[in-house]
């Protein structure tokens, strides 16, 4: 089933409301998370770029904004979406460096309240081996802008000049099984583009950026 069908068919439909906070509703497909209140302010300190980083790529808005209201659902069958979903985008650095640190725009809706950031390898198009994780705490409450979940990586990992990794939002911990957290769209690249996203393996579609940055030494 492919996201980018899916999306044209979710503006169709009537979404999903679940016992979640007031406003989050899930397309009918359960793959895109919409928060329809009155977006608010960040609740969590505010971040910054790391001083000496090297900017990979950066897909958020100025300010480090990005769209308060709407996202790709990350979640596990254990949550009230009740389904599995994982999202990761693919990257290819123009130099060779080593990743430091990956910055997601990621809310927080009910669960376990964290999620693991991750630099994969390619796998043939598809997202392969994790080369890092980070599993971050304490997110923002999805529907407010602007502040991110940042994964410092503990020792950096080397990537090569113009070779495919991939960025994901995944879930991977017990902690996280009753997680359902929502990865933002970007407000800057409003394109369609390649990602994949995880049922039990990895499948490839196209569809928005999420916003989403990574920085090397």
């Amino acid at each position: 089933m492919l996201k980018n069908l899916l999306l044209s068919a979710a503006m169709l439909l009537p979404t999903t409301a679940l016992a979640a906070p007031s406003g989050i509703t899930l397309s009918p497909d359960k793959a895109i998370t919409t928060f329809h209140g009155a977006p608010g302010r960040a609740t969590l300190p505010s971040w910054l770029p790391p001083a000496h980083g090297k900017k990979i790529i950066d897909t958020f808005g100025t300010a480090h904004a990005y769209n308060c209201c709407s996202g790709w659902t990350i979640t596990n069958p254990g949550s009230a979406v009740g389904i599995l979903q994982w999202v990761a985008y693919p990257i290819t650095p123009k130099k060779s460096t080593s990743v430091t640190e990956i910055v997601e725009a990621i809310g927080f809706v009910e669960g376990g309240d964290s999620v693991t950031v991750a630099l994969m390898a390619d796998n043939n198009g598809s997202p392969g081996a994790v080369l890092s994780e980070k599993s971050v705490k304490n997110l923002e409450v999805f529907g407010n802008c602007c502040t991110v979940a940042v994964g410092r990586l503990k020792t950096p990992v080397p990537v090569t000049a113009g070779t495919t990794y991939w960025v994901g939002a995944l879930l991977p911990k017990k902690s996280q099984s009753t997680t359902w957290d929502a990865w933002n769209y970007s407000s800057k690249d409003t394109n369609s583009t390649t990602f994949a996203y995880y049922t039990g393996t990895w499948n490839v579609s196209s569809g928005p950026f999420t916003a989403f940055a990574v920085y090397g030494n």
